[in-house]
């Protein structure tokens, strides 16, 4: 694994050249630009328990496959197009297009990348198990991996979907196991600017690199809402279960935010001036834009984190509150019993002669003790202690 402004890594396969030195490596089939752990290797082992990762693509898919192609032109409306016909599209510069793998399956990857030309690495990459969000470098197409969570708010489980992105020339290929929840909002911002497709294909990327941090974003609001509720029944509950549930919740807070971490270093890389696939002067804005919103997210996470231990400061705050009742109400009683104790020994002791073991004297015993006790409970709660 690399950081944004280290010596650029070859991936371990003998078939990769050997790596040459300045900018230039990042050309090399197989570089890898940032990121790069895959399986559970990425998820933290105290974290394996909240989130669930996806597994391999050679495996069953886990919904309907589909495979979709638009044409992008800027003299007509986007249309889809059959995969057959995008081999015949892509020569001409006045075309871009976008193919999208949904549920797909190794064959359906294969199918594509026969169609597009895509490495045998690059495919094998995205048919591997979950992985950390990387950029590799495969000759004029890179790589990119972004992890898409959905999360389980009942459960406080997160799971871990792998999107895939291959970024060539004129078009760019998204695979994913289970359905994009933004690919509707990407398509109509897509539609919109179809020229902006043609001038640069990492603007399509931008768009959904975009789309998937505004989906991060909206699932951080449903967990400050959460934090709320949260914080308001500390106030009410101190029972052993609210204590379970806030300790699950602040796991399932953090494990969100590592996931969300794990990105910075493909949206550092993108803003590279030895990146030449989004360096250009037009692009640098916006993915200088995607690197300061993803550090506003993981501020935001943070924070999420905070309140949390704020609540959790709530309860530990209601429970002494309460402890305090207990022992305030313990001590008055006491303190109220002891005057008693002390009448019932002085009438109890044996002296003859003392007119006070008769009916008098227990109903004068019975005065004193009522008088006291009244006496006691009078100046506790003048002093606010009742």
């Amino acid at each position: 694994m690399t950081d944004g402004n280290s010596p650029v890594a070859v991936l371990d396969d003998p078939r990769s050249p050997a790596p040459k030195s300045g900018p230039e490596t990042i050309r090399e089939s197989g570089a890898t630009v940032a990121g790069g752990v895959s399986g559970v290797g990425g998820v933290p082992e105290t974290l394996q328990d909240v989130i669930e990762v996806e597994g391999a693509a050679r495996d069953a898919p886990d919904a309907p496959s589909s495979v979709r192609a638009y044409l992008f032109h800027s003299d007509e409306a986007v249309r889809e197009v059959a995969l057959s016909e995008v081999g015949g599209l892509l020569p001409s510069e006045e075309n871009f297009v976008w193919v999208d793998l949904s549920g797909f399956g190794e064959a359906d990857l294969r199918r594509v990348a026969d169609v597009l030309g895509l490495s045998r690495a690059s495919v094998h990459a995205a048919l591997s198990p979950w992985q950390r969000p990387r950029i590799d470098v495969y000759g004029e197409v890179f790589f990119v991996t972004a992890t898409v969570p959905r999360t389980d708010d009942e459960a406080y489980r997160v799971y871990a979907a792998e999107l895939d992105l291959f970024v060539g020339h004129n078009f760019l290929v998204g695979a994913h196991k289970r359905p994009l929840p933004f690919h509707d909002r990407a398509m109509a911002r897509a539609e919109q600017n179809p020229g902006l497709m043609q001038e640069d294909s990492s603007f399509l990327l931008y768009i959904v690199l975009d789309e998937l941090l505004d989906y991060y974003e909206g699932l951080v609001e449903g967990m400050n809402d959460q934090i709320e509720r949260m914080e308001e029944r500390a106030l009410t509950d101190t029972s052993d279960d609210y204590l379970g549930d806030l300790l699950h919740l602040k796991r399932y807070v953090y494990a969100l935010g590592r996931i969300a971490q794990q990105h910075r270093e493909v949206l550092v890389a993108f803003t590279r001036p030895d990146f030449p696939f989004t360096s250009r002067e037009e692009m640098e804005p916006y993915f200088r834009d995607l690197e300061n919103r993803h550090a506003q997210l993981i501020d935001t996470l943070d924070r999420a984190r905070d309140a949390v231990n704020g609540a959790f400061d709530i309860y530990v705050s209601h429970v002494s509150h309460r402890m305090n009742r207990v022992m305030q109400v313990l001590t008055v009683v006491s303190a109220t019993l002891l005057p008693t104790t002390v009448i019932l020994g002085f009438w109890g002791t044996s002296v003859e002669g003392l007119p006070l073991y008769t009916p008098a004297g227990f109903l004068l015993m019975v005065a004193v003790i009522a008088l006291t006790t009244i006496g006691s409970l009078t100046v506790f709660r003048r002093k606010g202690w009742l």
